[in-house]
């Protein structure tokens, strides 16, 4: 018995959703808005396009089952590209028109392709098979205009289990690879969407993701003609006052958007009289997010979820409130199971149903999704996270998606990404990124989750990023790793911060003189799996500057953060006393050489200035003038700086790392006395400060420095920022016991874990 929303099993996808009998050929079909104009499509001039398109593929020697490689963005011409390939019998394969022209040449011979529709514009490979040119006309391909206008012919090409379309999975289980989707697979869910979710004939369909995937395929292009609506194409990229100009412009009813739209429209959004709902897609859609939209714009803003291998999963149905962060209830036909067991309503989601690729399912139908799924009372799933993708945390398993809806509950972030990265200890740490709407202590942000959370699922580490790349779906992905200079990095304290900065998975570039001491930094940085290299850098040198740092962008790809940290402790003794041109080379290297690295950097610099000063800068140290009052210089330019760098989305801090054992403070207690009044003057009021416990463990000061460089300190742009304002508590070295100074022993704790 045939129920309301099955699908003739034999149907054509192109016929179906075409309907070549229909008496709307006046109607627009297709407002076509890719390029920054207007072009619009009836019915009717799209039906025509599309069967001389067929034609001329068939003419070209295009068979029944052959493979058509569609390169365009979205656009009037891909929906007919598209409907014309499997008029012809075809199949369709459309690339990602971001790839590069080697990855594209792999895919048209991967699949024997048999023609090629491409915009030129794109800059695609030669290739030996049939070609139409989308603009400009290569010399071995046909025009558009020319292939379109081909007196169609007879085709009445069948539908069913034949394949319709070469889908590229996302890859979050393996490689990307080709799935093929039949037309009963596409047909079959377009008729389940719609027992859910109806686009009416005269809805103005907005449609944002690429309609190459299946989202835009299967919400967006083919319910909007196969309701005989009108779908707007809007313009790639695509921004929030592009969505207001086209909701106003066109008259749009229904939106589908991807995530990042929709967070934009929740800071940037306002009513729009013709609108009724948005809907996202092709990734998570944090339930604050969607929250501050529908505030924004008025109308309700609802997700479902959705894969290559199965089609559209479940939706929110039309009418009915769905619980915050819900994907909505599963499509009809569908059945599921999660690995909990046949009682189990939570765990990894396996499905089963017509909409399912067959390639993708085992021999009884069904597809392991991978992804962590719970169901309510009611239907209502939820995802939680992706099996792959879970952070193992000491034997944990933590749901980066569930910290993700945390994390940008906090009112400060605007967007948030988790991600798990490397621990020595607890194996992964749960790590977050994030977008701020205003400057907040991101360790006020650690500790809201912390209250919000489990002991192991809370946030390790956390950074501060100017934006959250996305996918082509509008999927969240990790930032990339930030690019660090540090002078000074060859030993020492130096040294001891460009191994946690690698550490934490920065990549970094330590500059200074002494190319044996950089090499051996960057070869254990190495050997501990960081990513490393050094250049060698005199800061008291104009030209060695320019160079060093012209070698470190290109060999880090670009710069995000600078680390002044070179200097020399200088001449010992009273003002008077001391030899002038020593205590000029301290303000050579430490002020004027720190500026002229900065000076250097800031044209292609992109995050943060950290400038390694003293508390001698903002007390001042007797008998250690020249090195006190360069940090007092260094502090001074930081604040000045600051100011410069205002409204320019880069900061500058200085950084007080205190009292360590490290570097200078070490080379002090290494010496021993000298028989130098004020030399061993120094020597003693050091042991002191070490016996009393005013010493700051090694780890501590690089752990600061770490959060630092990725953004802790943000707020305080300008300001002298000290090992105990960036980390919760700080931890002491233990006091040295009796014995005179010349026998000093390193006394440093270890890092609890």
């Amino acid at each position: 018995m045939t129920v309301a929303w099955e699908v003739p099993a034999d149907a054509h996808l192109g016929d179906y959703v075409l309907r070549p009998d229909a008496t709307d050929e006046d109607r627009v079909a297709v407002v076509d808005h890719s390029r920054g104009g207007r072009v619009e499509w009836t019915y009717g001039r799209l039906r025509t396009a599309v069967a001389g398109l067929a034609a001329w593929l068939r003419r070209s020697g295009v068979g029944d089952d052959d493979t058509v490689v569609v390169l365009a963005e979205n656009s009037g011409e891909f929906v007919v590209a598209y409907h014309g390939i499997l008029a012809a019998g075809a199949v369709v394969l459309a690339l990602d028109p971001r790839d590069t022209a080697e990855r594209w040449r792999t895919a048209i011979d991967g699949v024997s392709a048999k023609a090629l529709i491409a915009e030129t514009a794109l800059g695609p490979p030669e290739v030996a098979v049939p070609t139409v040119c989308v603009g400009p006309r290569t010399p071995s391909g046909t025009s558009w205009d020319e292939a379109v206008a081909t007196p169609p012919r007879p085709l009445s090409p069948r539908g069913g289990d034949r394949t319709a379309v070469l889908m590229s999975s996302s890859g979050t289980q393996g490689a990307p690879k080709l799935v093929p989707v039949s037309h009963r697979n596409l047909t079959a869910n377009l008729g389940q969407i719609a027992h859910l979710h109806r686009v009416r004939g005269d809805d103005v369909v907005l449609s944002v993701p690429p309609l190459r995937h299946i989202y835009g395929m299967q919400m967006a292009m083919n319910p909007a003609l196969r309701a005989g609506a009108t779908l707007v194409i809007g313009a790639t990229p695509f921004s929030a006052a592009d969505f207001t100009r086209d909701v106003t412009e066109y008259g749009v009813s229904l939106a589908y958007l991807v995530p990042s739209v929709v967070t934009e429209l929740g800071a940037a959004g306002e009513p729009l009289p013709s609108l009724r709902l948005v809907v996202s897609g092709g990734a998570p859609l944090p339930s604050v997010d969607a929250d501050r939209c529908a505030a924004a714009l008025g109308v309700p803003v609802v997700q479902g979820f959705g894969m290559t291998e199965a089609g559209c999963v479940s939706f929110s149905p039309d009418g009915v409130e769905v619980p915050p962060g819900s994907t909505g209830v599963l499509v009809p036909g569908t059945e599921v199971r999660f690995t909990g067991g046949d009682e189990a309503e939570s765990g990894e989601l396996w499905l089963r149903g017509p909409q399912i690729a067959r390639a993708a399912a085992d021999a009884d139908g069904w597809l392991r999704t991978g992804d962590l799924v719970s169901r309510d009372v009611h239907g209502f799933l939820r995802i939680t996270g992706r099996a792959k993708t879970l952070i193992k945390y000491k034997g944990h398993q933590v749901s980066p998606v569930e910290l993700e809806e945390v994390v940008t509950g906090h009112p400060a972030v605007a967007e948030a990404c988790v991600a798990g990265v490397p621990d020595p200890v607890a194996g992964e740490i749960p790590k977050a990124y994030v977008v701020l709407a205003e400057p907040v202590p991101l360790a006020e942000i650690t500790a809201y989750v912390a209250d919000r959370v489990a002991p192991h699922k809370r946030v390790r580490a956390i950074e501060r990023v100017r934006a959250i790349p996305r996918s082509s779906t509008g999927k969240r992905v990790r930032p990339p790793a930030l690019r660090v200079l540090v002078t000074g990095g060859g030993r020492g304290l130096g040294r001891t911060f460009a191994e946690a900065l690698a550490a934490a998975g920065l990549s970094v570039a330590v500059a200074g003189r002494d190319r044996s001491n950089l090499a051996e930094t960057v070869d254990g940085i190495r050997r501990a799996g960081g990513s490393a290299t050094w250049v060698r850098l005199d800061v008291t040198d104009e030209d060695s500057v320019a160079r060093g740092v012209e070698q470190a962008v290109a060999e880090l790809g670009g710069l995000d953060v600078l680390v002044n940290n070179a200097g020399v402790p200088g001449p010992i003794g009273p003002l008077w006393t001391v030899n002038e041109a020593e205590w000029r080379r301290v303000f050579e290297v430490g002020l004027f050489g720190s500026v002229r690295v900065t000076r250097a950097v800031l044209p292609t610099l992109t995050g943060r200035v950290v400038n390694v000063v003293s508390q001698a800068g903002t007390v001042g140290w007797p008998h250690a003038s020249a090195y006190a009052a360069t940090k007092a210089g260094l502090i001074s330019v930081t604040a000045s700086l600051a100011g410069e760098l205002a409204g320019s989305a880069r900061v500058a801090v200085a950084f007080d790392p205190g009292l360590v054992d490290a570097g200078m403070t070490r080379s002090h207690l290494d010496r021993g006395r000298t028989g130098n009044r004020w030399e061993d003057d120094i020597l003693a009021w050091t042991v002191k400060a070490r016996q009393s416990g005013r010493f700051t463990a090694v780890e501590d000061s690089a752990a600061a420095l770490v959060g630092i460089v990725t953004g802790a300190a943000d707020h305080s742009a300008g300001r002298c920022v000290r090992t105990e304002d960036v980390l919760p508590r700080v931890r002491l070295s233990a006091s040295v016991g009796p014995g005179g100074p010349d026998s000093i022993r390193s006394g440093r704790r270890e890092v609890s874990s």
